[in-house]
């Protein structure tokens, strides 16, 4: 198992899938193929879903033994960029560790994946296990997005749960937060820098907006946590404004980052971003704010009585419950009511320079997911 792991996860990283959005490379279209290509040479139907240019996802269905359900696994085909790494698409080994772009977020789960596939089409599980290689989760997750809308609803009989094979130590991943991007643009008017009489400065009323960003982040700290993932936190992430050191600028924009827990409302961050607009137009002056939520990303937590939780900690009883710091495609999954865990290998430096996998974890992973399988 630990050569077909090392051979297969080489021909993964060497493939070059970084989000062509992020980080400006090819996308997933090759990466898809690749696999398309494995599954068909496991006489299964695989389907690639071009879902913009260069942006696929695959998914294929490994038929079982007939009963009235399927499980899905999930799986993201893009990575971070490569920028500092040297030779990032070559699979190097330094004992137990595999080092690669993507070795650890998450070509190693997609290999874990191919190789199930292998196993069940040889030898059918209990019920159908469905595939989702999905593209983008790096980004804007569009991959899972096109897939809930556009394939989960035809899947019958319906998926049971989701497992999705993000890195997460060999624990069971239960709760993750969400988040939303917010930006207010402040208008002024433009002046020469010896003229302030004549101009608006749309800068300086940020000053009053990050005061109250700093007063919105102290308040959530002093919030009691979520057991699992702690605090909801709030960044700061761009600001832009002006054009030349001798004008007095006409426009800004500041952006910032919430990440959310599952108990909170849209309500409250809505509450939250009219006190960052109030807080501006309260700045004496003639200039004009206006704000809004431009994306987000629901959190997600599965419930404590989950059949697919029970089942997985029956599996790996060393594997505890834990919450993760970052967002995954559970998140949408879960808002169709489907029961997701995350669960996959060990490793370090997701979108790091120096990334890599445990090989051990990888194949702990492969067998505590088909003997789950088997179990059903």
């Amino acid at each position: 198992m630990d050569t077909r792991i090392v051979n297969l996860l080489s021909e993964l990283v060497s493939i070059n899938s970084v989000n062509s959005t992020l980080s400006q490379g090819p996308g997933e279209s090759e990466i898809a193929q690749f696999i398309g290509q494995y599954l068909h040479g496991m006489k299964l139907d695989a389907e690639i879903q071009d879902i913009a240019p260069g942006r696929c996802n695959v998914v294929a269905m490994i038929p079982g033994a007939g009963q009235n359900t399927s499980l899905l696994l999930n799986g993201h085909l893009d990575t971070v960029g490569v920028e500092g790494m040297q030779d990032p698409f070559t699979l190097r080994r330094k004992g137990d560790r595999l080092f690669g772009r993507g070795t650890y977020d998450m070509k190693g789960s997609l290999a874990v994946m191919l190789l199930l596939a292998e196993h069940f089409t040889r030898h059918p599980a209990p019920m159908d296990v469905w595939l989702a290689f999905t593209a983008d989760e790096e980004d804007k997750s569009i991959g899972m997005e096109h897939f809930v809308a556009n394939r989960l609803p035809g899947i019958c009989p319906a998926p049971e749960a989701g497992i999705i094979l993000e890195p997460t130590e060999l624990q069971i991943g239960t709760c993750h937060k969400g988040f939303a991007w917010f930006e207010i643009q402040v208008s002024g008017k433009a002046a020469h820098g010896s003229r302030p009489d004549e101009g608006v400065d749309a800068i300086l009323p940020l000053k009053a907006a990050l005061e109250e960003l700093s007063r919105i982040q102290a308040e959530l700290s002093k919030l009691p946590p979520d057991p699992l993932i702690g605090h909801a936190t709030l960044h700061a992430a761009t600001v832009s404004g002006g054009h030349e050191l001798s004008v007095i600028p006409a426009r800004s924009k500041l952006q910032w980052e919430r990440r959310t827990l599952p108990a909170e409302s849209q309500q409250k961050l809505n509450r939250e971003l009219e006190r960052v607009v109030q807080a501006v137009q309260a700045v004496p002056g003639s200039h004009e704010v206006s704000g809004r939520d431009f994306f987000s990303r629901p959190p997600y937590r599965v419930a404590d009585n989950a059949k697919i939780l029970k089942r997985l900690q029956n599996g790996a009883p060393q594997s505890r419950p834990v919450g993760l710091s970052f967002w995954a495609d559970s998140g949408l999954l879960g808002t169709t009511g489907m029961d997701c865990v995350l669960f996959g290998p060990a490793g370090h430096g997701a979108h790091a320079v120096d990334e890599w996998v445990s090989l051990k974890s990888l194949v702990r992973v492969y067998e505590i997911l088909k003997q789950l399988i088997l179990d059903y």
